[in-house]
């Protein structure tokens, strides 16, 4: 992901686009002015990691209640 040298927004790639409709300059004006976009390798940290995996919607013991319903629906 880069990162905007103006507004600091993340995006993948600084497209001329982005540069006129937020800051009404060309890129090439907001690269010579400002500096190229920043390179940023996003990483995940353990709390959003935490967070992911308890936001799930479906969890293990809901999968399971509704495999033993539909087994049991199968034997009558």
């Amino acid at each position: 992901m880069f990162q905007c040298p103006v507004c600091g927004e993340l995006m993948e790639a600084l497209t001329n686009f982005h540069c006129v409709s937020r800051h009404r300059m060309t890129r090439r004006d907001v690269v010579d002015g400002h500096g190229m976009p920043k390179y940023v390798s996003p990483a995940m940290k353990r709390e959003i990691q935490q967070w992911i995996r308890s936001s799930q919607l479906i969890s293990k013991i809901d999968f399971d209640v509704a495999q033993a319903a539909a087994r049991s629906q199968v034997r009558k």
